[in-house]
């Protein structure tokens, strides 16, 4: 039985405490860190956003770079190919 007045001692104690903080803290400010809050996430959103787009714009960039060195090493191959057939018939 002192086990459930012993609980419901510490109850009524943690309910006053609760209440004598939220006493405490004013409107305002209350509402100023809600509203940071939301600024917050808004900013971590923002910044998850742009960062996919940054790696999609740099992924494609990318792409195009090692496409046109393809492009661009084929074409000396086809270049070099022609030369040597050239030379040979020449000579």
């Amino acid at each position: 039985m002192t086990v459930i007045e012993y609980a419901d001692v510490t109850r009524t104690e943690r309910v006053d405490r609760i209440t004598a903080q939220a006493r405490q803290w004013a409107p305002g400010r209350t509402l100023l860190g809600l509203l940071a809050a939301v600024l917050v996430g808004v900013g971590r959103l923002a910044f998850a956003v742009f960062a996919a787009l940054w790696l999609a714009a740099t992924w494609c960039a990318a792409a195009v770079k090692v496409g046109w060195d393809d492009a661009r090493q084929a074409r000396q191959e086809r270049v070099d190919e022609a030369m040597r057939r050239a030379d040979g018939v020449d000579a």
